[in-house]
């Protein structure tokens, strides 16, 4: 009978026990990129908020955390909202139905286009990346379908460039300093500290991407933003480079508990200050630009508290 009644309250207290509330896995960023801390001081902001909660972080990239959402081998992610747009309807690297599973949390701030290429090589414009050796993310990375589809527009295409050099971010920057790669296609923040160290390592210039390539972007996915990188952003910059940007967001789980995300929402944009301490890109960001409405739908719980804070 004792034992019985053990069994029987170590049943109910397993029933009410909020587990998907304390035990969630985050997806982040790849190696070397600014998702990694930006996440990793995201995680500290929702486990002060919600006491006895405990995240882990793993290191991930757009499409990957996108798929981990969707099989449920993730409960949180970082995203690119381009790629999450595509997810939505079907289309993608490896997608072959529209994704049912992937809630919006946030705007968190604008992921830009850095195309940043040796100085001493002569490159002046895209067509001038023919035969040269290209670095960009790995296969499955948002900036890598990105970067295939600036060079297939530009009509030099993968096959044009005498190498694909495919690596973090972290690997980029050393094969640039070493001569190994004479470009570097990644889509981070503005500044990045990556950019910043091939800057001060090897004579280097961004990139423009010209209208006629912008527009023809703009027609694969409307996403796409304009966005100018300011002259003194980078050193030996001659002027503020014509580019292109997307916001950077949050995604869940729409099978995450409402006011678990409510909660994590609050956490989020409260936090603010500590974020804009993290990285540079969130100054200016405010609850207003986190809140705006894009193409992917909110999770329950964060259109609550945006609708409570009078943005929607």
């Amino acid at each position: 009978m004792r034992k019985s009644t053990i069994a029987l309250a170590l049943v109910a207290a397993l029933a009410v026990s909020p587990v998907s509330a304390q035990q969630l896995t985050y997806f982040t960023g790849p190696t070397g990129g600014s998702w990694v801390p930006i996440s990793g001081a995201i995680t500290g902001l929702f486990e002060k908020a919600i006491p006895g909660s405990k995240i882990e972080n793993r290191p991930g990239a757009g499409l990957i955390n996108l798929k981990a959402i969707e099989e449920g081998k993730a409960d949180l992610g970082m995203g690119n909202l381009i790629s999450t747009v595509d997810a939505l309807q079907g289309i993608g690297q490896g997608i072959t139905q529209p994704y049912k599973n992937v809630c919006h949390i946030a705007n968190l701030y604008a992921q830009v286009q850095h195309i940043g290429v040796r100085a001493d090589k002569g490159i002046n414009s895209l067509a001038d990346l023919k035969g040269k050796a290209v670095g960009t993310l790995p296969r499955g990375n948002t900036t890598e379908v990105v970067a295939q589809m600036i060079l297939d527009i530009a009509g030099i295409g993968s096959k044009g460039v005498s190498k694909m050099a495919y690596g973090s971010i972290a690997d980029q920057t050393n094969m640039f300093k070493d001569g190994q790669i004479d470009a570097a296609f990644n889509i981070t923040t503005a500044p990045s500290g990556a950019y910043m160290d091939m800057a001060n390592s090897r004579p280097m210039k961004l990139l423009e991407i010209p209208d006629n390539v912008f527009e023809e972007m703009r027609k694969k996915n409307g996403g796409f933003l304009r966005y100018a990188i300011p002259q003194a952003m980078y050193p030996a910059s001659t002027g503020d480079t014509r580019t292109v940007q997307f916001p950077a967001h949050l995604i869940v789980s729409c099978k995450t508990p409402a006011d678990l995300v409510h909660k994590m929402t609050a956490a989020l944009v409260e936090g603010l200050p500590t974020l804009q301490q993290v990285n540079a890109a969130f100054r200016g960001v405010d609850v207003k630009m986190m809140g705006t409405r894009t193409a992917v739908p909110f999770h329950p719980g964060a259109e609550r508290y945006f609708k409570e804070k009078g943005v929607l």
